[in-house]
């Protein structure tokens, strides 16, 4: 398993191709590039698997937990549904990583062309960046 931040990073590298040459506002750069699990609700397609995540990543899920406390007003429950408390965990991953990224804080409210050598630039910044609540 992958500790929660590299998991983060591969989940941006991984999927951030699929907006080369195409515009984005860099504000939703991070929905964007995890609409797709948000709307399947799963990142893993398996609650058995959703669940070691968690474990795995106990001390971000607390992290994770507390930011909803404090920013949402609600908590979620990983018991109830551990599979979408993970794909919460990760949008909230991915968009700390993001947002530290240099073009995605000067455009951040600015359509931007996500060329080759922007996606090189964020892939290349979040190496440098932690997740912190």
């Amino acid at each position: 398993m992958k500790e929660f931040v590299d998991y983060c990073r591969d989940f941006i590298k991984n999927n951030i191709n699929e907006f080369l040459n195409k515009e984005v506002y860099p504000c939703d750069l991070c929905y964007s590039i995890t609409d797709y699990i948000n709307c399947d609700g799963t990142a893993t397609y398996s609650t058995d698997k959703a669940k070691e995540y968690i474990k795995y990543w106990w001390d971000e899920a607390s992290d994770y937990v507390n930011y909803e406390k404090d920013n949402i007003g609600e908590i979620s429950n990983p018991f109830e549904n551990p599979e979408a408390f993970m794909v919460r965990m990760i949008i909230w991953g991915v968009s700390c990583l993001l947002d530290q990224c240099t073009v995605i804080e000067e455009n951040w409210n600015d359509e931007i062309v996500m060329t080759e050598e922007v996606i090189n630039e964020i892939c290349e910044e979040i190496d440098n960046y932690d997740i912190e609540y």
